[in-house]
């Protein structure tokens, strides 16, 4: 987490999202599946799944009509 120089406060969401994706990863001692899979029987979709450290844009709710309401994060 350190080289990625991701703020502190963004440390929890990164091992959130790290857990997630762990869950929804083949492993062999499940046979190949999925612990998300073995769970609740259905295959993840992981289609949407961006890598981390892609460009984002995030809606900003303040300003008037005439501002810009995205910004990149």
């Amino acid at each position: 987490l350190h080289d990625s120089r991701i703020p502190c406060f963004l440390w929890g969401e990164a091992v959130r999202h790290a857990v997630w994706l762990k869950n929804r990863t083949p492993t062999k001692a499940l046979d190949s599946a999925t612990p998300l899979e073995v769970a609740t029987s259905k295959k993840p979709d992981l289609q949407n799944v961006c890598p981390w450290g892609s460009k984002v844009w995030v809606q900003m709710e303040s300003g008037t009509k005439l501002e810009r309401h995205i910004e990149e994060g």
